[in-house]
């Protein structure tokens, strides 16, 4: 088992970040939703971080893929 995150090949970092980041964000969602009262900020930092992740996720599939 490897612990370290560059010691892990594509798929690997792909598989960590996807559930990581997915964990990151519900945890990210209820924070939010719980401490923020400006609707905009409530609406707007879920949706761009949200849209950061899901182009890193691609990113590294594509790295993924393309290393087989």
């Amino acid at each position: 088992m490897k612990f370290f995150y560059w010691n892990l090949n594509d798929k690997e970092k792909f598989i960590r970040s996807s559930w990581t980041g997915a964990s990151a964000l519900i945890f990210l969602y209820l924070v939010v939703g719980y401490y923020v009262d400006d609707l905009k900020t409530k609406i707007g930092v879920p949706i761009v971080l949200t849209l950061l992740y899901v182009v890193g996720l691609f990113f590294q599939y594509r790295k993924w893929k393309r290393a087989n």
